[in-house]
C-alpha cells in the first residue's frame, strides 16, 4: 500500500522563462489520517529553486493527474461486506466534506465497484474507513492513465458526462434510450474501470468529467444472437491520445458488462502521433 508517491514534470521557470523541472507528490502524515501534497521546481538553466508547498490541502488537478498518468489508478475495495453503512457514511463525510447525498453515492461506488484514485489517496481512506470499522483493501497496478492533453477550452466548456455502463443491465438500459445500431458512439474508460457512453461528437473530455482516464475511442454496437455484440472499437481519441496498450482496460470494461469484443482495436491509432497505425481485415471503420 503507496503512502507516498511521485512523479516528475515540465514546468516554466518563473525567473528567466526557460524550461524547469517540477517534482509533484502526495504523501500520508498523522499516521495515515492526512493527505497532503508537496511540489517544488528546480531551473537546471538559471539555477532558480523554487518551494510551492508541502502540507494538507486538495491537491491540484495538475498534480493528481501527473501521479494517474506516472504510475496508474488504484482502487479501493471493501474486504468484506458492510455491516454498518452509517459507519461508512460518516468516514466518506469527515474525509471530504461531502454532502449526505454526495457521501451515499461514494459509499454505493465502494460498495459496488470500488472507488477509484491514486495509490495515496486510497491508503487515506483505507485509514478513515478502518477507524470507523470498516475493512478494505487497495489494489494497484491494475492500468495506466491517460491525461486530457487537447485544447484547454474544451475542458471548461464542461458538457454532460457519458453514461456509466458497468452491467448488463445498465447497458440494456440505456441501449433502449438510444438508437445503438445507427452509429458509433463515443466511449471513455474512466479511473474506476467504468465504461462511458455518450454520442459520437461528444469531446471525449466532457463524457469523462474531465478527468483522466484509461481508454477512449470511439465504440459500434450491433445485433447477435445472443443479445449485443461489440461490431468496431477504436482508440480514436485527440484530447486523450490513448496507445494501444489502453487495450486491456477496454476489454475488461466490455467483459464487465458482458459484451462480445473483436479482441483488439478494430482500428488503431499511435497514441503519439494520432495516425491511424493498423486497420483490421481491410476496413477503415470510421476514420
Amino acid at each position: 500500500m503507496s503512502t507516498e508517491q511521485g512523479t516528475r514534470m515540465a514546468a516554466r521557470c518563473a525567473a528567466c522563462g526557460g524550461e524547469a523541472v517540477r517534482s509533484v507528490g502526495q504523501f500520508l502524515c498523522d499516521g495515515g489520517r492526512t493527505l497532503a501534497w508537496n511540489a517544488e521546481s528546480f531551473c537546471p538553466g538559471c539555477g532558480d529553486a523554487q518551494c510551492e508547498h508541502s502540507g494538507p490541502e486538495p491537491t491540484p488537478q495538475d498534480v493528481r493527474e501527473a501521479l494517474l498518468t506516472a504510475h496508474g489508478p488504484a482502487r479501493l475495495r471493501l474486504a468484506a461486506p458492510l455491516g454498518d453503512p452509517v459507519a461508512a457514511l460518516r468516514a466518506l463525510r469527515e474525509g471530504t466534506g461531502a454532502s449526505p447525498l454526495r457521501a451515499r453515492e461514494l459509499l454505493n461506488e465502494l460498495r459496488e465497484f470500488g472507488l477509484a484514485g491514486t495509490a495515496v489517496e486510497m491508503a487515506f481512506w483505507r485509514v478513515r474507513l478502518a477507524e470507523r470499522g470498516v475493512g478494505a483493501e487497495v489494489e494497484e497496478g491494475f492500468g495506466r492513465a491517460y491525461r486530457y492533453v487537447g485544447p484547454p477550452e474544451l475542458r471548461e466548456a464542461g458538457g454532460a458526462p457519458g453514461t456509466p455502463v458497468r452491467t448488463a443491465g445498465e447497458f440494456a438500459a440505456w441501449a433502449g434510450t438510444v438508437g445503438v445500431a445507427e452509429e458509433p458512439f463515443t466511449f471513455v474508460v474512466d479511473l474506476g474501470g467504468a465504461l462511458r457512453l455518450a454520442p459520437r461528437r461528444s469531446e471525449h473530455v466532457a463524457c469523462a468529467g474531465g478527468e483522466p482516464v484509461m481508454g477512449a475511442g470511439e465504440i459500434g454496437f450491433q445485433v447477435a444472437a445472443g443479445g449485443w455484440e461489440v461490431a468496431a472499437v477504436s482508440n480514436q481519441s485527440t484530447g486523450y491520445c490513448p496507445d494501444l496498450v489502453s487495450w486491456p482496460a477496454v476489454a475488461a470494461a466490455l467483459e464487465r458488462i458482458g459484451l462480445p469484443h473483436p479482441g483488439g482495436f478494430t482500428d488503431d491509432v499511435d497514441g503519439v502521433s494520432g495516425q491511424n497505425a493498423r486497420v483490421r481485415g481491410g476496413q477503415a471503420g470510421w476514420m
